[in-house]
């Protein structure tokens, strides 16, 4: 089965445990106060809109790898995760003034009809509610105390990483970050969000010391091609192939591999970045070309190729089974291959 197909398939299963937490948390919320039990409806459209369940089905992927099989505790885990994933969303939408994803409305924006200081308050607190949920949601799994608890621990920690991240990629809105400085900042983003999925599976299902670390190497690598991948996505992709209009990260400010690469290598590019605001057609024609000419897409794809073929060879290292090192390793070789798309 194809990459896609597995996430397809583990979706379901994670969305379905979902359903079951959003029916139990909206009950509570109601016997509360009926605008929270609103609130936790607005949440469980916000995460269940769609999306592949990437990270989720990582965890379940990762456990059924050196376990051989999943159950329905697993399947409680990865609605952890997912939610965990979504907390981390719902402040990053916030941040980033963002109003549409996937399709449809941020959480702030969905919340705040009524009066945006509401929306986005109301947002910030959801956020973290998710998080409290994400936490519970594997401290009630079922699996031992200490292995839940090791868990907790571990996703507790990847949420600082990366919020510490998003205050750095907020903070390079207003600076030229150089390249090292782009590594330090993106060590702590995907990569973080890929060793708390990753890891979580491994630890539940009893892997050793060695693999732990192995496979926590080969997440760290699947983060930095990922991000890599994805901020060239958003600079390079049409509308009609990404669902918005290319350069808008760059719109805002923010300093992805290749702009951080670019800025370095042809100061012309500076001038479109001065004020934050949406570009013309021609304009983003002019930032694209720009980018390819000095170089600076080549470079920032060799680099997450380079990515891409360590964490390639350290899953491959693994003892996980060979079915589920395949689904990692199509996963890495899609983000290499998808690099060809934008030229």
């Amino acid at each position: 089965m194809s990459y896609e197909g597995v996430l397809d398939s583990f979706g379901a299963i994670i969305e379905s445990d979902l359903r079951d937490i959003f029916s139990i948390s909206e009950k509570l919320g109601n016997d509360y106060h009926p605008h929270i039990g609103q609130i936790i409806e607005s949440i469980e459209e916000f995460v269940l809109r769609g999306g592949r369940r990437l990270a989720a089905c990582s965890t379940l992927i990762a456990y059924r790898g050196y376990r051989g099989k999943i159950d329905d505790r697993i399947a409680r885990v990865c609605s952890g995760i997912e939610l965990y994933r979504h907390a981390i969303l719902i402040h990053d939408d916030i941040a980033d003034k963002d109003m549409l994803r996937r399709g449809g409305e941020t959480l702030q924006k969905a919340l705040g009809k009524q009066d945006e200081h509401l929306g986005l308050g109301s947002a910030l607190f959801a956020g973290n509610i998710v998080y409290s949920m994400s936490l519970q949601a594997v401290l009630d799994s079922g699996y031992d105390h200490q292995k839940t608890r090791q868990v907790a621990k571990l996703l507790a920690a990847e949420y600082m990483n990366v919020n510490e991240s998003q205050i750095l990629d907020l903070f390079f809105e207003y600076r030229e970050p150089g390249v090292a400085e782009w590594e330090v900042m993106v060590s702590k983003r995907a990569a973080s969000l890929f060793r708390a999925a990753m890891l979580a599976g491994a630890i539940l299902a009893s892997a050793s010391d060695r693999e732990i670390t192995l496979l926590g190497d080969a997440a760290k690598h699947i983060g930095f091609a990922f991000d890599i991948q994805d901020d060239i996505i958003d600079t390079f992709a049409t509308r009609e192939q990404y669902g918005r209009d290319p350069c808008g990260d760059i719109s805002k400010g923010k300093k992805p591999l290749h702009i951080a690469i670019a800025l370095q290598r042809d100061k012309r590019l500076a001038s479109f970045m001065q004020k934050k605001r949406d570009f013309s057609v021609k304009e983003i024609g002019d930032i694209q070309d720009l980018i390819r000419d000095c170089g600076a897409l080549e470079t920032a794809k060799v680099l997450s190729r380079s990515h891409a073929r360590e964490a390639e060879r350290l899953i491959s290292e693994t003892l996980m089974n060979e079915e589920d090192k395949a689904f990692f390793i199509s996963f890495i070789k899609y983000i290499d291959e998808s690099l060809e798309w934008y030229k």
